[in-house]
């Protein structure tokens, strides 16, 4: 049963599951679908299921691995909607789902390149750094002191003492 179609026709939250399905958790509520347009046709889309979001003029693209489908909503929005399920936004006009991530590079000056399991690459904006840091732990980490070769200054009373050999 539907209990509530978006604003734009994008958003829809199932009240219930089909007849001799499982009942839902109490604590996770109804679940969140989203509706894209392909070819014509609307079709419902598990968030979990989207690699990335991206703006383009009033509408947004879903991507799901190489199929892409539209709907007139905004990245501002979703970003509100999706942050609790893993999406982290990355740019003013790119919402990324951390589970869609094979790996990310820093590239300098606080951006990201993320290479998703679709094979996509998305480079992130220098304003969003802290927000990306926030959702994934992507901080250098400085080797462990055993395994750094301990220097003591010149002058030091650590520092070793050239001996003469006799001849």
């Amino acid at each position: 049963m539907v209990d509530f179609l978006g604003e734009h026709m994008n958003l829809l939250i199932l009240e219930s599951e089909p007849a001799g399905r499982e009942e839902l958790d109490s604590e996770r509520g109804p679940p969140l679908v989203l509706i894209g347009e392909r070819e014509h046709r609307l079709y419902p889309l598990a968030p979990h299921k989207i690699d990335y979001i991206e703006s383009e003029g009033n509408y947004v693209k879903y991507r799901i691995a190489n199929d892409e489908y539209i709907a007139r909503e905004s990245v501002k929005r979703l970003d509100a909607v999706l942050r609790p399920l893993g999406f982290v936004r990355i740019e003013r006009s790119l919402l990324l789902n951390i589970r869609a991530i094979s790996y990310a590079q820093p590239v300098g000056h606080g951006t990201f390149a993320f290479t998703l399991t679709s094979g996509a690459r998305l480079h992130s904006g220098p304003a969003y750094r802290e927000t990306i840091l926030a959702a994934l732990p992507l901080r250098r980490r400085s080797p462990a002191r055993a395994e750094r070769p301990h220097v003591a200054p010149r002058g030091s009373i650590l520092a070793p003492t050239a001996t003469k050999r006799a001849p």
